[in-house]
């Protein structure tokens, strides 16, 4: 059963990345928020939540970088008359980095895979039954960072995931 559609956008505020000069391994860790979009009763809703990722990278060359990573989007609240509970996901994928490096700054689009475990947890009241789907989705997205070091980079990241 198909419960909602939700676009989830993470944006990653706060990220070290380490190793982040060419061809060397990485770490990345970051906090941000995710924003599900599906539509609210007139018991309202909460659809903001807090979402954080962690992953290992390895940088080819300035060019091309590959992450694998796991995410967690968070719990959304749904107070619709019929799927009154909370909404969330968690996943791990990989994602392939193209992008530039222009001096101490670096920009990237991304694109990859990502195994997602979405779920609904019914509220007594609902009309729908709890349920859990596993599902692989495309994930895509826009990176940009400020090296502050060779070895250390403030990173902002914006992804886009649709969640069945």
């Amino acid at each position: 059963m198909r419960i909602t559609t939700a676009r989830l956008a993470a944006l990653s505020l706060y990220a070290l990345a380490f190793g982040t000069m060419a061809q060397q391994p990485y770490l990345v860790g970051s906090l941000g928020h995710s924003n599900w979009s599906y539509d609210c009763g007139p018991g309202g809703c909460q659809r903001g939540s807090t979402a954080w990722r962690v992953g290992v990278g390895y940088r080819f060359n300035r060019l091309v970088a590959v992450e694998g990573f796991y995410v967690d989007f968070g719990r959304a609240r749904s107070s619709d008359y019929y799927t009154d509970g909370t909404l969330g996901a968690t996943g791990a994928g990989v994602q392939a980095l193209l992008g530039w490096q222009i001096g101490a700054v670096d920009l990237a689009g991304k694109i990859g895979l990502a195994g997602m475990r979405n779920d609904f947890r019914a509220a007594a009241t609902s009309s729908y039954a709890s349920t859990t789907v596993h599902r692989t989705e495309v994930i895509g997205g826009l990176m940009g960072a400020y090296r502050l070091s060779p070895n250390l980079a403030l990173r902002l990241d914006a992804d886009i995931l649709t969640v069945a």
